[in-house]
């Protein structure tokens, strides 16, 4: 039943159940090409999962498991609840799409991520804490923090996602030895890295998934990434040991060079969160991606991360 098309997009049946705060997914099966077979299929297994209360969606893709995701994306946005889990059994367990789930007591958790202005590289972490809701950027210029407060905010909300209703610290801090600076200037170019990391903190992306990575770009208020002033300068400054991959905006991958780390250009937040998710900024042998298994430190066959290490008697 999980075969993958051989075309380049085909239709694919997705059959599961919404179970109000969540959907939990059957069976996925590629659409017949013949018309009339394909309206047998379609009658046969529509009275099938109505009688077992489920539901069977369809979406066109090139795989099954982008299928699985366009899918899990609507039902999703249908509920508009801040926290939609999901389930799976066998080969469709939850490894197709992560969906990290909130931490116990509320969206309440800590994560950090690299960014840089062209005054050099920053560490960008997010706590989320229990409280009345507020927004608090520390380590930037005065005249940056409103806006760089306005744009993060309404660039999450825009593209979908779900603001933390509690206490969100943002601490913009230098590496460790570094010298601390009276206040961050071309502050912009931290707005993909703050708005990743409160994701993460909130528990709407994995924390591991930031693992390695590293951010530049300005948010508009839509939740574009925008090129910020002096995007090669800080590009440059970003690709220090331990960064294995900067996200970056597309608009911009052109002109900036970036030594000894991988240019990943986004066009938006969801770009970003995706590919974050997707492992994609983590190297080509990454011997835990290769697994298909949950977000987890860069690795190679030769040197493995913990989660690798933990995880390698179950391959």
């Amino acid at each position: 039943m999980n075969r993958e098309p051989t075309n380049e997009q085909g239709e694919f049946f997705i059959v599961g159940k919404d179970t109000g705060s969540g959907f939990t997914l059957w069976d996925v099966c590629p659409a017949p090409a013949d018309p009339a077979r394909r309206a047998i299929m379609l009658e046969e297994a529509g009275v099938d999962v109505h009688d077992a209360m489920g539901e069977l969606l369809t979406e066109r893709a090139a795989t099954a498991h982008d299928a699985v995701r366009q899918a899990l994306g609507t039902v999703r946005e249908r509920a508009r609840l801040a926290y939609y889990s999901w389930s799976g059994t066998g080969s469709w367990a939850p490894s197709v799409l992560p969906v990290p789930q909130p931490a116990a007591g509320g969206p309440y958790g800590q994560a950090s991520l690299r960014g840089a202005t062209k005054d050099g590289a920053f560490c960008v972490t997010a706590t989320a804490l229990p409280g009345a809701p507020s927004f608090t950027v520390r380590g930037l210029a005065g005249r940056s923090t409103p806006g760089t407060r306005d744009r993060v905010r309404a660039g999450v909300i825009n593209n979908g996602w779900h603001w933390p209703l509690c206490n969100v610290l943002i601490e913009v801090s230098p590496p460790a030895g570094a010298r601390r600076a009276v206040g961050v200037r071309g502050a912009s170019a931290l707005d993909l890295a703050i708005a990743c990391a409160v994701l993460a903190a909130s528990g709407q992306l994995s924390g591991p998934c930031l693992a390695g990575a590293a951010a530049v770009g300005e948010l508009g208020l839509d939740g574009a990434v925008r090129v910020p002033w002096d995007l090669s300068e800080a590009v440059e400054a970003i690709t220090a040991p331990g960064t294995v991959a900067a996200l970056v905006p597309a608009a911009g991958t052109d002109g900036a060079g970036g030594a000894g780390a991988r240019l990943i250009g986004v066009r938006s937040l969801n770009e970003a969160a995706d590919a974050l998710a997707g492992h994609r900024h983590h190297p080509a042998g990454c011997a835990h991606c290769c697994h298909g298994a949950v977000p987890h430190q860069p690795c190679t066959p030769s040197v493995w991360c913990p989660a690798c290490r933990e995880d390698r008697c179950a391959w």
